[in-house]
């Protein structure tokens, strides 16, 4: 058992120092394999012979507090873990597959790298937009975008932001990934009662000058979020669309009237995550020893800003299409879509061109062009 218990601590060790995002332990017919989630994509470590799996799923289960006696069903758990005087939040998920158990360690360290929006790789321009948002008093400003598309990061860069004005700020998250001095963080636990939008109810009650709200995932929590947005609340939430339109789209879907949508939302920043070019081997592409080869290292942000104003409302509260929409927002100078601002970096040398093929769909009807 002390063998499984250095091997877990080293496999940890060696994805944290290799900036790995996740550890994936898949059960094989013989063994299992280990993949480390790095710069959005799974490298394969390793492989273990079958006698290792289930005895470091069990040493890995008993450190996140979970039931080593069930296989049958899924669970989630976690630890902390202690690296170079430094710790780290690890969230462990399990699922029963017909192998074995695979399981999920999500590297969640303490502190935000990020700490400013320019640090995330935003233009000068969206950011200045952003930045206009944020010292407004208040309304609702929503990140869009797909799982693992950095909207996490780029909400608490926000809350960065917003903490140096001296703003009571309150966020609600499931679970609470980071840990952002100033900011009065509430973890919510569905199981036990506590919602989103129950919990956005009781935050109310606390004189909060500004609201983070994980993640809209319903009606509920949509419409406490625009009525506090009304009444007189900064409100930053993320929402799962493609783009800033789709966005618009969505909250009039779910059964928010126009009115209420065309009041309280005052932008949206809908991004995607793209690799970059190697800053070690910049200008050869050719791969090094810091890329492994790749040519490509990091990843950042491609961003469109929408700062919703009284010449877009009336395609809110007319509910016009979101091929309309689209086609005015093209007409205006001040946008640049997702995919524009893909095409300036991919130009400039900062991102790989073959994002361009991972994300055709910003090329679609379906995304602004």
């Amino acid at each position: 058992m002390n063998d499984v218990a250095v091997y877990v601590s080293r496999l940890i060790e060696s994805a944290i120092e290799g900036g790995a995002s996740d550890i994936h332990l898949e059960p094989e017919q013989e063994g299992f394999l280990v993949r480390f989630r790095e710069d959005g994509f799974l490298r394969e470590v390793e492989r273990k012979g079958e006698v290792w799996g289930p005895p470091v799923v069990s040493k890995i289960k008993l450190m996140s507090g979970m039931d080593i006696g069930e296989r049958r069903l899924p669970q989630d758990g976690g630890f902390t873990f202690e690296s170079h005087n430094k710790a780290i939040d690890i969230r462990v998920a399990t699922l029963p597959t017909i192998y074995g158990e695979k399981v999920v360690l999500r590297l969640l360290p303490h502190h935000v790298h990020f700490t400013s929006l320019s640090s995330l790789g935003m233009e000068k321009s969206h950011e200045k937009t952003v930045k206009k948002l944020l010292i407004q008093s208040q309304g609702m400003i929503l990140i869009s975008g797909p799982t693992g598309s950095g909207k996490t990061t780029t909400m608490y860069a926000m809350l960065h932001e917003l903490k140096k004005d001296g703003r009571n700020v309150i966020s609600l998250e499931q679970p609470v990934e980071y840990r952002v001095p100033g900011v009065n963080q509430v973890q919510i636990h569905p199981r036990s009662g506590l919602s989103f939008h129950e919990g956005l109810r009781a935050v109310l009650r606390q004189d909060p000058d500004v609201i983070l709200v994980g993640e809209i995932r319903d009606r509920q929590t949509a419409e406490v979020a625009v009525r506090a947005a009304l009444t007189g609340h900064l409100i930053i939430s993320t929402i799962h669309t493609i783009d800033a339109v789709g966005t618009v789209i969505r909250l009039l879907d779910m059964g928010i009237e126009p009115y209420l949508v065309s009041s309280s939302l005052t932008g949206v920043v809908a991004q995607r995550l793209v690799r970059k070019v190697c800053d070690f081997c910049y200008g050869h592409y050719s791969g090094c020893e810091k890329c492994q080869g790749s040519g490509l290292h990091g990843r950042i942000g491609i961003f469109e800003v929408l700062a919703l104003d009284e010449e877009f409302h009336p395609f809110i509260l007319n509910r016009c299409s979101a091929d309309v929409m689209r086609k005015h927002l093209q007409s205006r100078e001040e946008f640049t879509s997702l995919f524009k601002t893909l095409q300036r970096k991919v130009a400039e040398g900062v991102a790989e061109p073959e994002a361009f093929e991972r994300y055709a769909v910003l090329q679609s009807k379906d995304a602004l062009v």
